[in-house]
């Protein structure tokens, strides 16, 4: 018997499984270099986007707290100016009101 169609039927089914095969393993080998490549430039992209936005964000959150503390720092002010109308000694070179004698604290006896 002559199986000479047959094998050669064989031979071109085998030649292009192997032909697919190499080109699905060449077309994923170039998917994979690109996607590693340019997957690598999109998360360096993405760390310095990253570290970007957490510097900005401390920087918000450096300017709210001084904001808070010159807030915090007025109303203070405005208490103690509120509760002292009157100026009081050593703040601006200002001489020191006199007290009057009653109001002194008494000394203790030696």
């Amino acid at each position: 018997m002559y199986f000479g169609p047959v094998w050669q039927r064989l031979a071109d089914l085998l030649c292009d499984v192997v032909w697919h095969a190499v080109w699905w393993l060449y077309g994923g080998m170039v998917a994979f270099g690109s996607c590693w490549w340019i997957g690598y430039g999109g998360y360096r992209a993405w760390q310095e986007w990253d570290r970007d936005w957490l510097q900005r964000r401390e920087e918000r959150r450096a300017s709210r707290i001084d904001r808070d503390v010159a807030r915090g720092l007025r109303e203070v002010e405005e208490f103690l100016r509120l509760q002292c109308p009157a100026p009081v000694s050593g703040l601006h070179g200002e001489k020191r009101p006199k007290v009057p004698r009653g109001h002194r604290r008494p000394r203790p006896h030696r």
